[in-house]
């Protein structure tokens, strides 16, 4: 049994198998909290979520041969925050076991449609689209993760025309990097060290052949690298920064931070036990 992390509407959500279960990420997604600027130059913050979304990324595709998962569809909606800022890695509808004999099985793969979301599909599944997953799928959207976080904003996110797009990723063209360059500008030197790392790894990772990006593993041993380098008191004082300036709200709950699903009251945003126990 695979317990698999899903979204839904900003909680996560264990599989039926388990019971219908959730926990709230009062962080919310990526993409949420960081919309306010204020926030760019927490480098080591942005440094920690990568390794952990890196770590996580590492553990699926390095599972045993029948199990081992391409997730599919990474983009910063898809990343959710504790409201200590630790990030997990959600929304698998697009994930795919890839077997032994090499076929795969989805519950959001279908033949001729794209099942990823369009500025993060690397060129070769825009050349083929029932291309058999692989990790260097994942590996690339990762890097288009990174230049959306550095750069503030949605990789192509002036491109109209899907054709042309689709095109200029085919042949190898990649987001501009010149918000990164101002970004670059105004931080301290320690924390330029960082953001050039962690560029370092985002042109890498969004390489035109699949064969030459690094896998997972190395991404993730290369960012441990880099973090065990800075300081926890430091990292601690960004974390603590960053919650002043990002609205973060736990609903009542018990000790236990996992609460029935039909507990949980849309109305009101509160667990209420007992009160909708008919609803399921």
């Amino acid at each position: 049994m695979h317990n698999y992390i899903v979204r839904v509407h900003g909680w996560v959500k264990w599989p039926e198998s388990i019971g219908l279960v959730v926990e709230y990420m009062p962080g919310g997604n990526l993409v949420q909290f960081l919309e306010d600027d204020s926030k760019k130059p927490y480098m080591l913050v942005f440094l920690r979520i990568f390794y952990e979304l890196a770590s996580g990324l590492a553990f699926i595709h390095n599972l045993p041969s029948s199990q081992r998962i391409v997730h599919g569809d990474l983009k910063p909606e898809n990343v959710l925050l504790t409201s200590e800022l630790h990030c997990k890695l959600s929304d698998f509808g697009s994930a795919q076991i890839v077997a032994l004999t090499g076929f795969t099985t989805s519950h959001g793969a279908s033949q001729n449609k794209l099942d990823m979301t369009l500025a993060y599909a690397p060129p070769e599944k825009l050349k083929s689209l029932n291309i058999k997953p692989k990790k260097e799928h994942d590996t690339y959207s990762f890097g288009m993760m990174l230049y959306a976080i550095l750069s503030g904003s949605p990789p192509y996110q002036h491109s109209y025309h899907e054709s042309a797009f689709r095109e200029s990723i085919i042949r190898g063209e990649r987001p501009d990097e010149e918000s990164i360059d101002e970004l670059r500008a105004n931080l301290t030197e320690h924390q330029q060290q960082i953001l050039d790392a962690l560029r370092s790894i985002m042109r890498r990772c969004w390489a035109q052949d699949p064969l030459v990006r690094p896998t997972m593993l190395e991404v993730r041993d290369e960012l441990k690298s880099l973090l065990e380098q800075q300081s926890e008191e430091a990292i601690a004082g960004e974390v603590s920064e960053m919650l002043e300036v990002v609205e973060v709200s736990i609903p009542n709950k018990e000790e236990n931070q996992f609460q029935p699903l039909h507990e949980f009251s849309p109305k009101t945003g509160r667990f209420e036990k007992g009160k909708f126990s008919n609803v399921f």
